[in-house]
């Protein structure tokens, strides 16, 4: 694959030793650089300037006939010398070995105080790690971390000092799961105490210098030594693994007030963009960008108290995304914050490998791997009806039992018995109809013209191609192989918006199939064997619903109602609807809330009772639940009836004459996109007041 650079190298043949020819091409730079260059110790050094630009090389096997062929590449460590940072890029050709020294390039640039390297190797991490394995500090990178680690009293206390926010939301959500509490800021605790402390004085410099650059120390002392002793344990447990192909951001990150005034880390500082880089075939990177004599000036407002020295201070601090495409919404990971970055600086990453979803990896047996992360192989514990309504208990996607499709689509799959397709075409049909072709544009990350976000190169299709038969179709690339493109995802061939092809006045079964094609003489050749097709029923309407009535004794009151409670647990009656047209209903729920949130337990009491909290079984329900319309005695509008009264015994506290109450109903739809479900939507809330009758 192509290693990206930025700013201006001097780029030149360090060594040769290899028997096929060799050379390399310069890609997007700004100088008037791009061209082809022999491979070869005499090639004049060439100056490569541009904010994003890329370097491939290439070898030609001997024999007649044979074509340029990509190399494998890989980067070295960047070092000082005589003034220079300079940098190896190492290739290995399709040769016999794999000594990665077939063509040595070597880029060097001026060592400036206002210029910056940084490099490392990408992981992703799994396991019970605990805390980022990279971070020098204790890193908590998700929610689901910071729950398992909450059973520790070191790491609660901990968090307890720097975040206690994220600790009352957790508690106050506790009855949601942890993916629906929305996104997740990097949690940052110290692993030293401050320089002015006496405990544990061995600590490195490193750590000491950096202390109050992200965080006060609020921690007690002898904290420190009982999460030292959880981190060691829990790194037995963790595993890593490199990552190649990624697609790095690199933002600088001004500090809020907040955290200048030694408050910890919250991500929700001034941001400049400094650019893009990929990782390399093993997961190494290196990244370079300029700061000017204003950007100096700015970091003078950016001063933690208590931190380390001003030169120090004015060194820019770093946050790194790690991103599936190249839109705002494409943020797989960002990571911590690493702060006052020298002018050459190793950072090593660690992403959660669950967050990082680079895709299936390609096990065969079929073209069709996965809709988003549900496998649609065999003999993973996922299944179809006839009609394509989707039963998934693999472990690795979202588990779901008949559920339908909603939303965008991404269909991965591959080739991997006919690897000599290099276009596919995608159809679909309804049930009932004849095939239509899909034209769903998809575009993925040309590495190559990672600095062009507009150029046509990183679309993937569909293009007008035409058959060896002479019939014109919308064709798309297949890139599966192919390194010059972003490694996540590039067995996806198609992103698809299920609404395209069941409306929300028509859902229901569709089929889609692939076609793999190989391109001769300038027409596609159907591959014999390079095809699938899979039926999808697509409902994307959610579960609707609403409050009619909250009475009591019959009086219906509504807006404003104020009661007087005959008793202190006196029944009221709630009509209520929830309902799925499609009969995708996963769970429909009655919730009561008095005052600022507290929770109240009801039930109804009065036969025939009524359910207030209903999942879908397909033991009871079969492959269809509407919702109240699977209740007791529904009416003709699906409405039903409840008599609720508090599990307590009593409406209000004993001290409590009078209180505001909230009835709510929450709808959550079976339906998935593959990645993810809908959560509980809150169909309606009604306000109501009760209180004692002599009050």
């Amino acid at each position: 694959m192509a290693i990206t650079m930025q700013g201006n190298w001097t780029v030149q043949v360090k060594s040769k030793a290899a028997a096929f020819k060799q050379r390399f091409i310069i890609q997007g730079s700004s100088n008037g650089k791009d061209g082809i260059y022999d491979g070869v110790t005499s090639t004049a050094p060439v100056q490569v300037d541009g904010a994003q630009w890329t370097i491939q090389i290439q070898h030609k096997p001997s024999g007649r006939g044979q074509a340029w062929q990509p190399s494998a590449m890989r980067l070295g460590t960047p070092s000082r010398s005589g003034g220079q940072i300079l940098l190896d890029v190492f290739s290995n050709d399709s040769g016999g070995d794999s000594d990665y020294n077939d063509l040595v390039l070597t880029c060097g640039m001026a060592e400036t105080a206002s210029e910056y390297v940084v490099y490392g190797k990408v992981r992703s991490y799994r396991g019970l790690c605990g805390f980022n394995p990279c971070f020098p500090w204790y890193v908590i990178d998700t929610w689901p971390q910071l729950k398992a680690l909450l059973n520790y009293q070191s790491v609660k206390e901990a968090i307890g000092a720097l975040y206690p926010d994220r600790l009352r939301k957790l508690e106050k959500y506790r009855h949601l799961p942890v993916e629906e509490l929305g996104p997740f800021t990097p949690m940052m605790l110290p692993t030293a105490v401050p320089q002015a402390a006496s405990f544990n004085q061995n600590l490195s410099f490193v750590a000491k210098r950096e202390i109050a650059s992200v965080a006060a120390a609020n921690i007690k002392p002898e904290l420190y030594l009982d999460l030292g002793k959880l981190r060691d344990r829990l790194k037995l447990y963790c595993s890593v693994k490199d990552q190649a192909g990624l697609l790095l951001r690199f933002q600088e990150y001004d500090r809020t007030d907040a955290e200048l005034a030694g408050g910890p880390y919250t991500g929700e500082g001034d941001r400049e963009m400094l650019g893009l880089t990929a990782t390399d075939e093993v997961g190494n990177y290196v990244f370079r960008f300029s700061r000017d004599l204003a950007d100096v000036v700015d970091e003078l407002d950016d001063q933690v108290i208590g931190g380390p020295d001003l030169t120090t201070q004015l060194q820019p601090d770093l946050l790194v995304q790690v991103m599936g495409g190249a839109g705002e919404s494409d943020i797989l990971f960002e990571t911590g914050l690493h702060a006052n970055i020298p002018n050459l600086r190793r950072i090593n990453l660690c992403i959660p490998d669950h967050l990082l979803n680079p895709g299936p990896a390609c096990q065969g047996g079929r073209a069709i791997q996965s809709i988003g992360n549900i496998w649609t192989i065999s003999g993973v514990g996922n299944t179809f009806d006839t009609d394509g309504r989707i039963t998934a208990t693999n472990i690795n996607g979202p588990q779901i039992t008949n559920g339908a499709w909603r939303g965008t689509l991404e269909m991965f799959a591959c080739f991997l018995a006919h690897p000599e397709v290099t276009h596919y075409v995608l159809r679909y049909r309804r049930p009932d109809t004849g095939w239509n072709f899909v034209r769903d544009e998809l575009t993925h990350i040309y590495i190559p013209q990672i600095g062009n976000s507009t150029s046509p190169q990183h679309k993937v299709g569909p293009f007008d191609e035409t058959l060896s038969g002479g019939e014109s179709v919308p064709a798309y690339k297949n890139i599966e192989s192919d390194s010059q493109w972003i490694a996540t995802h590039r067995l996806r061939k198609a992103k698809l918006n299920s609404s395209t092809y069941a409306p929300n006045s028509n859902p229901g079964p569709v089929i889609f199939r692939i076609d793999g094609y190989r391109k001769v003489s300038g027409e596609l050749v159907k591959v014999a064997g390079a095809d699938d097709q899979i039926t999808l029923y697509i409902d994307n309407r959610l579960v609707e619903g609403d409050i009619a009535s909250v009475a009591m004794g019959g009086s219906t009151p509504g807006e404003c109602a104020l009661f007087e409670l005959t008793s202190p647990d006196a029944p009221l009656t709630l009509r209520f609807r929830a309902d799925h047209p499609g009969g995708f209903t996963q769970n429909y729920r009655v919730a009561v809330f008095r005052g600022s949130g507290t929770p109240v337990a009801v039930s109804d009491l009065t036969p025939p009772a009524q359910p207030l909290d209903v999942d879908y079984n397909a033991g009871t329900h079969g492959a269809l639940f509407f919702g109240t319309f699977n209740g007791v005695a529904p009416d003709g509008g699906n409405y039903v009836v409840a008599e609720l009264q508090p599990d307590s015994g009593a409406w209000l506290p004993a001290d409590k004459p009078f209180c505001a109450f909230a009835f709510e109903v929450y709808g959550t739809t079976r339906a998935t996109n593959g990645y993810g479900k809908p959560g509980a939507r809150r169909l309606d809330v009604e306000l109501i007041g009760l209180q004692v009758a002599d009050a």
